[in-house]
């Protein structure tokens, strides 16, 4: 299983919150990006943003690719989808 670098912070800023006594989402917030596998098995489940890492690098991979066999394209952009996996680490905004 590979972890990555979001997650990691992700993590230990989980780790930080609870060690500082603060409750999640009672005192704050928390998304983070990258659907790990232990964002949904905390108290409360990490709200994350979900990103195909799978077609991202597949992507960069053709890219990559293709300029190596030559081609000289002006630089492209690449927008892919992603989405919000709701869970119980966000609460309303304070007064």
């Amino acid at each position: 299983m590979a972890i990555s670098p979001d997650s990691v912070i992700a993590l230990e800023t989980l780790r930080t919150i609870r060690r500082r006594g603060m409750k999640i989402p009672d005192d704050v917030s928390l998304i983070t990006f990258h659907d790990a596998d232990w964002t949904g098995v905390t108290t409360p489940p990490i709200t994350v943003v979900d990103q195909p890492v799978y077609a991202l690098g597949h992507s960069v991979a053709e890219l990559l690719i293709r300029r190596l066999e030559g081609d000289i394209q002006p630089p492209e952009r690449l927008v892919l989808r992603t989405a919000i996996i709701t869970r119980g680490s966000v609460g309303p905004p304070h007064p």
